[in-house]
């Protein structure tokens, strides 16, 4: 058994709605096979989540000008263990790149969270009164 340390994946992309269900399921279901599982914010019995950014978001200022947009997105959060860090992170990049190929998305600029963290689990059948 591995310890609790694990490498916390944040994918925020943006769709229509109507692409969210079939596109983080796509996405999920091959995390899940490549890692174990992966979870979907915005997937199939969720609505889209709202993302604003503005035009010149890619800039550090201390005031953004540019016109905000507001879009609908959808995140999948994905956990590894820190030695699987670079090929989650490389498979994140395949199976998004794949997705937005394969169904027309309207996402160029991936935003991805990476943070340690530590995981913890129980059986609730386990757990004492």
């Amino acid at each position: 058994m591995t310890g609790s340390e694990r490498v916390r994946f944040w994918v925020i992309m943006s769709a229509e709605p109507s692409q969210i269900p079939a596109a983080s399921e796509q996405i999920a279901r091959q995390l899940s096979q490549a890692f174990g599982g992966a979870t979907v914010l915005g997937g199939s019995e969720v609505s889209a989540l709202t993302g604003y950014w503005a035009e010149d978001g890619q800039a550090f200022k201390d005031a953004y000008d540019g016109v905000v947009h507001k879009e609908s997105v959808f995140a999948i959060m994905l956990m590894v263990v820190p030695e699987e860090e670079e090929r989650a992170y490389s498979e994140i990049k395949t199976t998004v790149k794949k997705a937005v190929a394969d169904f027309g998305l309207n996402s160029r600029h991936i935003h991805v969270d990476v943070s340690s963290v530590r995981a913890r689990h129980f059986d609730v059948n386990d757990v004492g009164s």
